[in-house]
Formats: structure tokens, sequence, C-alpha cells
């Protein structure tokens, strides 16, 4: 067999191999003993008929091409091989090139190659947030609203602070030919007017504030065009024709905030022990979020100091993860990926190029760049380490559903919980890492070390005496 490879763009390599013309014979022959097994013949049993009427009734076409799959079945292992070719996913046979003699051209993807850049000098200052007062007061505010009791209001239209209940619709002024004029299907919906410790953003900012004024039973039309930029794609630039129905208004009747409503909440005292905990959780919580934006913005600089390239395969794999986990997501909230797209306005090829191509291909430089710096810093995890991990998923594995008559928790539950606590323990020490190469640390660690070191004694020179002593004596001088 005769090897030859030629390297392609993507991480793919190009691999022609030649075999003998008996080779072809042969498996012509077996391909034909294949088929007459196969292949019904009137007079015979399967497998009895003469070769050379299965080839008159087969055609010498059909064996070929069951010979060539045979071929490539039996070979294809050896031709990776002897082209000294590893590959990362299923090759395909991309041409026959002859067939007198054999010559196959596969396409075979590689492994993917990530060259980091000088990460060492990547620099971002990690400096999490504080949680102000006045954060902890408009938390109070939104509890004290939580907390609020709805009493009707008579003989008064809506102010600022009231919840009011409408029948809400909305569509298009000017919709285009073949276009759904109903963007907003008529539905209940409820605003409190003027609340600033909740996001008033829907429909749009500040919709609210057009139901002051308005009395049980009123009717209101508002028109709104919304911006070019607009979170919602299906409604950017579009102007909307908004009806609504006021049903009733309810004024809040707010909970005073002290030592008795802090009681109320649980085992506290006073209202400064609630406000102690509501701190301690808003501090952990602000720093969570802190350092997952701090980290991606490491991971983002990372790859853009390195080359990274894969083959094909890598990014259609993934590019089926995202889209699996919209459709999961979508079926939470009752709908189907057709109805979405619709929703959206895009068909399905559009939206894989421009939404899920992109976010598949961060997602997968992602990945890669990380674990090619885990492999350069040598990151692993100790003995120590691992023994936390497979203690704590032992732990974990207790609360999971069980099976077998003695109730015993399952091998498959326990080994994916510790397979995700190992890859959860493993991924902290990846990005502590890289946080200690951007913040400085890492290098006042290196050079602390590099200064405890004791410095080489150079051996002082022999002196006469000393050779004389360590020298052989002859034995002319032992006489």
């Amino acid at each position: 067999m005769k090897i030859e490879t030629q390297p392609l763009e993507d991480r793919q390599v190009k691999i022609i191999a030649e075999f003998d013309a008996e080779t072809l014979e042969d498996y012509s022959r077996r391909a034909a003993r294949k088929l007459s097994r196969e292949t019904r013949v009137p007079g015979f049993r399967p497998g009895k008929a003469p070769i050379d009427l299965i080839r008159r009734m087969i055609g010498e076409e059909a064996i070929q091409q069951q010979a060539v799959e045979m071929i490539v079945d039996d070979h294809y292992a050896k031709v990776l091989e002897e082209a000294n070719v590893e590959p990362s996913g299923p090759g395909t046979l991309e041409e026959v090139i002859s067939l007198d003699p054999p010559k196959f051209a596969f396409v075979v993807p590689l492994r993917p190659e990530v060259k980091l850049g000088d990460y060492h000098s990547i620099r971002l200052p990690y400096e999490p947030p504080t949680v102000s007062d006045e954060e902890i007061d408009a938390f109070f505010k939104r509890m004290q609203r939580n907390y609020a009791t709805a009493e009707p209001v008579e003989g008064r239209p809506a102010e600022k602070g009231d919840l009011v209940y409408v029948m809400l619709s909305g569509q298009l002024s000017n919709p285009a030919e073949g276009e759904d004029a109903v963007v907003f299907p008529e539905r209940p919906a409820q605003f409190l007017i003027g609340d600033d410790t909740v996001e008033r953003d829907w429909p749009y900012v500040g919709f609210d504030e057009n139901l002051i004024g308005l009395s049980e039973g009123d009717e209101k039309t508002i028109l709104h065009t919304f911006a070019e930029d607009d979170e919602d794609e299906a409604l950017r630039g579009k102007e909307v024709e908004f009806k609504v129905s006021v049903q009733s208004i309810k004024a809040l009747k707010m909970p005073e905030i002290d030592d008795e409503f802090a009681k109320s909440l649980g085992d506290f005292e006073t209202l400064e022990d609630v406000r102690k905990v509501v701190r301690s959780q808003m501090e952990e919580n602000a720093v969570a979020d802190y350092e997952r934006d701090y980290y991606n913005q490491l991971v983002d600089k990372l790859v853009e100091a390195s080359t990274i390239s894969y083959p094909p395969h890598y990014l259609e794999d993934e590019k089926n993860h995202v889209l699996e986990h919209l459709q999961q997501d979508l079926a939470r909230q009752g709908l189907d990926f057709e109805a979405f797209l619709k929703y959206v306005g895009k068909d399905r090829e559009t939206y894989m190029k421009e939404e899920i191509e992109p976010a598949a291909r961060k997602r997968l430089e992602r990945s890669l760049v990380i674990d090619q710096f885990a492999q350069d810093e040598k990151i692993e995890l100790s003995t120590e380490d691992m023994n936390r991990v497979i203690s704590s998923a032992q732990e974990m594995a207790q609360s999971l559903p069980r099976k077998g008559r003695k109730d015993r928790i399952s091998k498959e539950a326990l080994n994916a919980v510790t397979y995700n606590q190992i890859n959860r323990v493993y991924n902290e020490r990846v990005i502590d890492r890289l946080k200690a190469i951007a913040t400085g640390q890492a290098d006042k660690v290196e050079e602390a070390e590099a200064a405890a070191e004791p410095a080489e004694v150079p051996e002082a020179p022999a002196t006469d005496e000393a050779v004389a002593e360590e020298s052989p004596k002859s034995e002319q001088a032992e006489e």
C-alpha cells in the first residue's frame, strides 16, 4: 500500500491510499459471494448460485461498489496508521480516484491546534464590588412592597404608587404585506405605577405612566415607536398601537420596616439583625456576579491572544449542543423552536447562521483555549483534592433518586455526581491560576520562591595536602 498525505485547511488532512491491483480482485470475489447470499436467485439456495450468474444479475458496478466498501472497512485503520495520522473524528471517503489500481482519497479531521499567545502579559485588576447602604435600603423598599396589602380605591383615578389591573393588547400600526399585525395578543396585566424598585421595561420603559389619571372602566389607546436597537428584533423601529382597558385600581398599604417587622421574618430580634444577613447575602451575590463577568473577560483576552484552528465537525457538534440547550429552554416555557423562529421573524437557516453559529464558535474557542492553558500550566488535582471531591460527591449523591431493592445509590448517579464535582474543582484551579497571572500575583509568588532558594556555594579548590591524601600511594612510597 502506498500512502500520500496532503495537509488541508481547517485542521484536516487528505490521505491518498493506493492498493495493489490484486486487492480489488480479491475483494470483488468476496463482494460477489456476499451479494450472492443476499440475492434471491430462482432455483438456487442463498449463496449457492454461480458467481458468474450473480455478476450478470447484479452487474459489475454494484459488485465493485461493494468491494470498495469492504476494502475501506477492512483497511481504513491501517491507512491511518501508515499515514501516522491521529484522527479527531470519523473520516470520509472523498473520492475513488481509480480502480486499476485501487486508489482512494480520504479526508480525515485532526485534533484542534491551539497556540496561546503571551498570556503572561494579560492584566486585569480584580476589584470585587461592595454593597452600599443605599442598596440595602432599596432591598428593604422592595421587601416592603412585597409585604404590602392591596386595597381597592374608590372615587379617584390611578396615581403614582397604585397597582392597576388592565386588559392589554398591541398591534402594528402599519404592518407589512403578509406580516401579522398582532404583536401583543390581548392578555391581563398589572402595573405598579412609578415603582423604581422593579424593572419597568415591559412592554417598554415608562409604559405604566400612561395609566396615571385613568379610572376603573376607562380605555386608552397608546402609540409607541420602538427603538432601532431594541432588544426585541421583531419590534425594532416599529410603531405599535396599544389598547388598555382598566379593570381595577388598588392602593398599596405598606408595613412599617422596624424591629417588629424583623421578628415576623424569622429568627431575628432586631431590624439590624436582618440588615446584617441581607448585606452578607447581597455581597455574596454581587461578588459572584462580578467574578462571572471578570473570568469571562479573562478568557476572552486569552482567546484574543491565541491562534486557534479546528476541523469543521467540532463546530458542528457545538452548534448542535447550543441548539439543543435553546430548545430545552424554550420547552420549559411551553414553546417549540418553530414557533420561536416565527416570533423572531427568521427561518431556521438564517437563525442558525446569525445566532447559533456565533454562539457555538465562541463557546468552542473558549473551551479549547482553557484546555490548552491548563495543559501548558500543568494544572492537576492533587490526591487530597481527589479525596475531598469523592467524599463530597458521595454526600451529594445521598439526595439523588435510588435504585434497587436495598435502596442503594446507582453507580451511574454516583459517577455522574463525581465527574461533575471533579470538573468543577478542576475548573476552579484553572481560573485561579489565570486570575493569579492577570493580577500579577503569579509573578510575586515566583519571585518569592526564587528568593527562598538557597544559593549554590561553589566548592573550594583542593589543596595540595588534600590531593595527597586522596591520591593513591605508590608502592615505592609504601616501602
